[in-house]
């Protein structure tokens, strides 16, 4: 089944050189391209950087047998990992990944079927031109338009020995149309042998998703408390993951904890908006208020005039984040609301 994770191109360099390293935190898979698109966006974002999303295909029973049921969690068309593992590039549309010398240095080797230790090197200068070639053309914002043709001819001039031998066929090189700014990987399920220390941050951490596997909710919901605490950038994630759990109570947590988050996704949330159970309506319809971007105004309107007074509250606990004069009119509603808490909630300030 396709599973799409989403990161920065940075980032993306470093997991396809050395796989993915969760430190402090899971390995994170969704379902959704839209979703995983997001998430890179936000995290490219933070980082001044450019968003990928990874493409790769995961058998999630064959997983829990490698893995260890511990290991993997997945709901809700989200699966999160806590392991190592390696992956191998297979196809990609974006030069950017290749512009720097490790990664040329391993496609090249790879083309040809060369080892590091008979391939060309990192440091081979024909290497390094034509990585800081490829970095000078994005730069000026040609990265996307670089052309094959192009791309082999400055690969024969500086790497004649070695481009001389790769034949320019599509099927072969990584240089391929794929749907923008993804990139398709291979999961290789043979975990890295190398121990990590661990810190003080990963024992809390490992204490915290134990919390988030045991049968009492109670538990459960303390795991995403501390996850929340610990500042675990993929906070948001691990909350979807729990909006399908068997307790309203964990649900409610979760949606609470995602009003907090600084960065989500709507997509997962829109359906828990037309519960009848007016707690989690209440978290759902705060938290898109608090993530939309486009149409805020309308879950703040619909919040604040919903009959639960329990749900305007939630609704109008966001308020002192707009600005007065542009929502007006929301502040008018809840000004005018017959619950006190509202009223004091709609004249308080940042």
């Amino acid at each position: 089944m396709e599973f799409y994770h989403g990161t920065t191109l940075s980032n993306a360099r470093g997991i396809i050189e050395k796989g993915f390293r969760p430190r402090g935190g899971a390995v994170w898979f969704t379902t959704e391209w839209n979703y995983a698109k997001n998430r890179a966006e936000q995290k490219a974002r933070r980082k001044r950087d450019k968003p990928i999303v990874l493409k790769t295909e995961l058998e999630i029973e064959e997983l829990r047998t490698s893995l260890g049921n511990g290991k993997i969690q997945a709901q809700s068309g989200i699966v999160a990992i806590n392991e190592r593992f390696r992956v191998q590039l297979l196809q990609s549309n974006s030069f950017e990944l290749l512009a720097c010398p490790v990664a040329l240095a391993k496609w090249v080797n790879r083309q040809l079927g060369l080892y590091p230790n008979n391939g060309v090197s990192r440091n081979h200068w024909g290497i390094v031109r034509l990585a800081h070639w490829m970095n000078n053309r994005m730069k000026s914002g040609t990265g996307n338009r670089i052309d094959r043709h192009e791309f082999f001819e400055k690969g024969k001039q500086w790497l004649p020995a070695f481009f001389d031998k790769i034949p320019l066929n599509p099927e072969r090189s990584p240089i391929q149309h794929l749907q923008n700014d993804t990139i398709a990987v291979r999961i290789c399920l043979e975990t890295q042998e190398e121990p990590l220390q661990q810190s003080k941050v990963d024992t809390s951490y490992d204490k915290a998703i134990a919390d988030l596997s045991d049968e009492n909710p109670k538990r459960r919901m303390r795991g995403l408390r501390s996850l929340e605490k610990l500042g675990t950038e993929e906070l948001f994630d691990w909350c979807v993951l729990h909006l399908e759990d068997a307790s309203v109570d964990v649900v409610c947590n979760a949606l609470r904890i995602m009003c907090r988050c600084d960065d989500g996704y709507i997509a997962p949330i829109l359906r828990y908006a037309e519960s009848k159970n007016r707690r989690i309506r209440a978290g759902a319809l705060a938290a898109l208020a608090k993530h939309t971007l486009d149409d805020r105004e309308r879950w703040f309107e619909r919040g604040l005039k919903d009959p639960a007074a329990c749900v305007r509250t939630e609704v109008a606990k966001l308020l002192p984040t707009l600005d007065r004069i542009e929502y007006q009119d929301l502040f008018d509603i809840a000004r005018h609301d017959p619950n006190p808490v509202v009223k004091r909630l709609a004249k308080k300030r940042n």
